[in-house]
């Protein structure tokens, strides 16, 4: 089986569950926190980018804007989580929705719902499931 590489755009307080949401060896992640970390990290191959809606203080759509428009990463999905109570509020759930996607997000994904929902493996096992239907595996 091929790992999959996730590049993970994320936030401090999600960096002791990466491990869960990718195991290895199916799974290989870069973790980065910053808007100029990410940018860097695009020159790299990824098969998909994990974004969260908090990235490096509300900076996720300009990361994913540049992500969209890079040479290497223009065709990689990008999947925006919730990862906080935003999802709960549903005026705020589906502005950021629809402004992911028409900014070029494949999914938006309910991270923190499932995860309060289902239990963290089973969550994570949901989300498991749309990263191998968005790379092909």
């Amino acid at each position: 089986m091929e790992t999959i590489k996730v590049l993970s755009a994320s936030i401090p307080d999600a960096l002791p569950v990466l491990p869960q949401a990718y195991p290895a060896p199916e799974f290989e992640y870069t973790a980065v926190l910053t808007l100029p970390e990410a940018i860097s990290s695009l020159e790299q191959p990824f098969d998909l980018i994990a974004l969260s809606v908090h990235f490096n203080n509300g900076q996720f759509y300009d990361f994913l804007r540049l992500a969209k428009a890079h040479p290497i990463a223009k065709d990689t999905p990008v999947l925006v989580h919730f990862t906080g109570m935003e999802n709960r509020l549903h005026y705020i759930s589906q502005s950021v929705e629809i402004a992911s996607k028409a900014i070029g997000a494949a999914e938006v994904i309910p991270i923190y719902q499932w995860r309060n929902e289902l239990g963290n493996e089973a969550a994570f096992e949901k989300y498991r499931e749309v990263i191998r239907k968005w790379v092909g595996r």
